[in-house]
């Protein structure tokens, strides 16, 4: 059984308008390619570092237009937005993934839980606040039983925004790697939303922050799961101007990788959208087991 997961390496500036048609062009793309859950950059909704507070009404019109749209498409989106909850507590602003499935339906999100201080919004607290996975269905099979029961979803997934993949400065951030591994064994893939900082061409910094990227996205790819990454090709400031669509290199490869290495090719630069059936016909444990012993490679 294989599903098509794919992400939208778009454009996120403060124009939450111009945010919601950048939305709708990748949910037509994926429509067109048969893709059944998409990926979309960290805030690429409300936008990332921006004055998105001042706009709450604009950015919950949106919203209701991009569930519609969606719902219409009959794509599963995980849309990477900053969003005003209702809690216990009253209302409080965070940085999230929405989850929803290819009939609309809203399946949980994920809260960023090392958030920055200019974000201005409150990180999830990982001590009380357990991480959600999602069922991730085949868009052929129906999500309603005749008598209203559930299938059994073909896997599971779990989200990370931004830093709560790359780290934080407490040492809590490889619990929250390895909780995926430990609390949740029936995560088959990882999708992480993520709108890192954006370095000029000559910028010597940008090498090393890449290394630095690689490098965590190789690792848990071979020790945790597969990763479907997707970054904004902007700067946070993006005034919708397409001629700087292509100005700046991301900040970490879009794409998805497993542990044999990256399976797709996606450019640094730029609007991009791209696709992978993934194989979730086996836990991940298994296929790199058989992997190991088809190759006489010990050590497993």
């Amino acid at each position: 059984m294989r599903t098509r997961i794919a992400g939208a390496q778009i454009p996120v500036g403060s124009d939450i308008e111009q945010n919601k048609k950048e939305i709708f062009k990748a949910l037509d793309w994926a429509k067109e390619n048969s893709v059944e859950h998409l990926l979309t950059p960290e805030g690429s909704l409300s936008g990332y570092c921006t004055d998105w507070k001042r706009k709450l009404p604009q950015l919950f019109e949106s919203l209701k237009e991009v569930e519609d749209y969606q719902k219409e498409c009959g794509v599963g989106l995980h849309l990477g937005t900053n969003f005003q909850e209702r809690e216990d507590r009253g209302d409080i602003f965070k940085n999230q993934i929405r989850h929803y499935n290819n009939k609309g339906h809203f399946q949980g999100a994920t809260n960023k839980t090392f958030v920055l201080g200019d974000e201005g919004v409150l990180g999830r607290n990982h001590e009380e606040e357990p991480m959600i996975s999602f069922p991730i269905y085949h868009n052929s099979t129906n999500l309603v039983l005749s008598g209203g029961a559930s299938p059994t979803p073909d896997a599971f997934g779990i989200g990370m925004v931004c830093n709560d993949m790359w780290g934080a400065n407490d040492l809590d951030q490889r619990a929250l790697i390895l909780k995926i591994a430990g609390e949740h064994p029936e995560i088959q893939l990882i999708m992480h939303s993520t709108n890192g900082k954006k370095f000029a061409d000559n910028d010597f910094r940008w090498q090393a922050f890449d290394n630095w990227h690689n490098g965590v996205l190789g690792l848990t790819a071979m020790f945790v799961n597969p990763i479907l990454t997707v970054d904004s090709c902007t700067a946070w400031d993006w005034d919708g101007n397409e001629d700087t669509i292509d100005e700046f290199k991301t900040s970490s490869q879009s794409g998805v990788i497993d542990f044999l290495g990256w399976k797709t090719d996606v450019a640094r630069k730029g609007r991009q959208y791209f696709y992978h059936d993934l194989d979730v016909s086996d836990i991940y444990a298994n296929k790199m087991r058989k992997h190991f012993q088809d190759n006489n490679i010990e050590g497993f």
